[in-house]
């Protein structure tokens, strides 16, 4: 590879308190919560809309907010606030509605009751109402290019749309690309999906298809229902007696959750292999095979699964759905036997139960962790906290935490409650005139319970 240096002067675009880079799931928690709390809020996208995997993705629905006993809503907040308009706008059925082994959970029982399902469409709208309401502003088709720094502390980071190159500065940063782009490029350390073995949960491209006869489909899976199993699901009876016909698709089962309007579900089957989020060449060729395999498994669908004779394709996701990438080093790591434990640290700033999975290709089904040591386990605030900068948070998926701990943190509303503390954080370090890592964990907690978060008490 030949380099050139390429050195160019830039003007300063803004400067604002907390710049939220990346407006997914993880932005749009963390931007609502920093400018609610009074701090000068911008939004970077590189898309034409908020709501990354939500939107772009065609991911869902929202996976169980719920204690693992299904009785109580444990991620709330922000995430409340959203699933709450979007209900009233009939563009998500409320969690509560959704049980286990249904069509909208997808027939499975553990770890499904109480999904949430949404319309990608009503998603955006609303989160971007939230979002200009909060007082943040947006600015989108805007992709992060690099990152300003000096000894360790970030003082802009450069940017470029359609109007140039140009930078951008703020008092805190948050990371919530998904992928640690903004902390790599500040050289915090991090590890690239598993270091024991090597495996970076594969990519999948989501699509939708319509006219599905659900009744049909319930009817038959019912006949089915003692195979059913995590990662070896619907239809994983058809896979295996047709495995010569359903061929190089790397999945044992069809993943499929109906959605708000009857008939009409989304399908989480493709699976894509060794491929590097943070590789332009990877994500290229994973569009391409995701692709190809969604209309291969249509095929398969409408010759051979009961309830799909009739069924039309409605189109892909906008962009490669992807697990795993980059997880940071911070100044306090998740880990599987945490999660395992349901352990739930006095600095705890977010709650959960879902499940860790872990897909990878070794087996085209996987491996799926209920939780069965408590109603769920806490996110430390440390693990938002990169080690070796410090003004920046990082939120959503890439947060500190070993590869199968992150499987159960990298789910919408987890990425999104995640967010909400990143940008409380933030707000506080401003107000408080400290940097992130001198936030009391005390007060932080306390201004979370005032925006409607739940902390396990």
């Amino acid at each position: 590879m030949t380099n050139i240096k390429f050195c160019k002067e830039l003007s300063v675009y803004r400067t604002v308190d907390v710049l939220v880079l990346g407006g997914g799931p993880a932005g749009i928690g963390a931007a609502i919560a920093a400018a609610r709390g009074g701090a000068k809020t911008l939004v970077v996208e590189q898309y034409g809309c908020v709501g990354g995997a939500a939107t772009m993705g065609l991911v869902g629905p929202f996976m169980t907010s719920f204690d693992s006993n299904n009785e109580q809503m444990v991620i709330r907040g922000v995430f409340k606030d959203v699933v709450d308009r979007m209900v009233s706008l009939g563009g998500a059925i409320d969690p509560k509605d959704i049980p286990g082994e249904d069509p909208k959970s997808g027939f499975y029982k553990i770890g499904h009751a109480h999904v949430g399902p949404f319309d990608h469409e009503c998603f955006k709208q609303v989160t971007t109402s939230m979002i200009l309401e909060s007082g943040a502003e947006l600015l989108l088709h805007t992709q992060f290019i690099d990152v300003l720094e000096e000894d360790g502390h970030i003082t802009g980071v450069v940017v470029a749309n359609k109007s140039g190159m140009q930078v951008l500065r703020a008092k805190i940063f948050i990371d919530a690309t998904g992928d640690a782009d903004v902390a790599a490029r500040a050289g915090v350390p991090y590890v690239l999906g598993n270091i024991t073995d090597g495996n970076i949960q594969p990519a999948t491209l989501f699509f939708r298809l319509y006219n599905v006869d659900t009744e049909r489909v319930k009817a038959h899976i019912a006949q089915h229902k003692e195979e059913i199993l995590p990662f070896y699901g619907p239809y994983s009876w058809l896979i295996r007696d047709m495995q010569e016909e359903w061929g190089d698709v790397p999945r044992a089962e069809v993943c499929l959750f109906e959605g708000v309007v009857p008939g009409q579900f989304r399908l989480n089957v493709t699976r894509i292999l060794d491929v590097d989020g943070t590789n332009a060449e990877d994500l290229t060729r994973a569009e391409l095979e995701g692709m190809r395999q969604a209309y291969k498994v249509y095929a398969f669908l409408k010759k051979y699964a009961v309830g799909f004779e009739n069924a039309q394709f409605m189109g892909t996701a906008a962009a490669i759905g992807i697990r795993e990438t980059r997880h940071i080093e911070g100044l306090q790591k998740l880990t599987a036997p945490d999660v395992t434990a349901c352990l739930v640290p006095d600095d705890t700033i977010a709650v959960m139960a879902t499940c860790m999975d872990t897909h990878n290709k070794s087996d085209p089904g996987g491996t799926f962790y209920p939780l069965t040591n408590g109603p769920y386990f806490g996110v430390p605030y440390g693990c938002l906290l990169p080690k070796s900068v410090d003004n920046l948070l990082v939120a959503g998926r890439a947060i500190s935490a070993d590869s199968v701990a992150a499987s159960a943190t990298r789910m919408i509303p987890c990425c999104m409650v995640l967010g909400q503390a990143a940008g409380a954080a933030a707000t506080l370090a401003i107000t408080d005139q400290v940097l992130p890592m001198a936030v009391p964990t005390e007060k932080l907690r306390a201004v979370l319970k005032e925006q409607g978060a739940f902390l396990g008490e």
